[in-house]
């Protein structure tokens, strides 16, 4: 009959395989996961854009519409409009699946609902009306 193990092996067995599977996680996890990425923008100083996973958009509820013409102005939902510190006004725009150009636009009114533009990209333009501020600070790397 085979003698039972002492309870201090038990543990110091359990111990090792506890260590092993973390630093199995650790080594798989140490992959750097970027949510989202930046690339220059050609002719632009300061201007980026931004690249998400769809993960990393799905997490923010991104989502977007398309900027209307409404007579010789265009309008956009009023949440696409982010204000830097300046006080300038901007849009991000869509140019295709989650990527995102911020884009200065001049705001003239508006109502509460949509805001109306007196100068920006056209009309049929998709701009980023959820999670906007969340692009914004993924450009800025705040948080960083």
């Amino acid at each position: 009959m085979p003698r039972p193990l002492r309870p201090a092996v038990i543990v110091a067995a359990c111990a090792s395989l506890t260590l092993a599977a973390c630093s199995e996680v650790e080594e798989k996890s140490s992959t750097s996961y970027e949510p989202s990425s930046l690339s220059p923008i050609k002719g632009s100083d300061d201007v980026q854009q931004v690249t998400l996973t769809a993960e990393s958009a799905a997490r923010v509820g991104l989502r977007t519409a398309v900027i209307r013409a409404d007579g010789r102005r265009t309008v956009v939902p009023s949440d696409a409009v982010i204000y830097d510190a300046e006080g300038h006004s901007y849009v991000y725009t869509a140019p295709k699946p989650l990527s995102y150009v911020r884009a200065e636009v001049h705001v003239t009114g508006g109502d509460g609902r949509i805001t109306r533009l007196s100068d920006g990209p056209p009309a049929g333009t998709q701009v980023v009306t959820r999670g906007a501020a969340e692009v914004y600070g993924t450009e800025f790397e705040v948080g960083h």
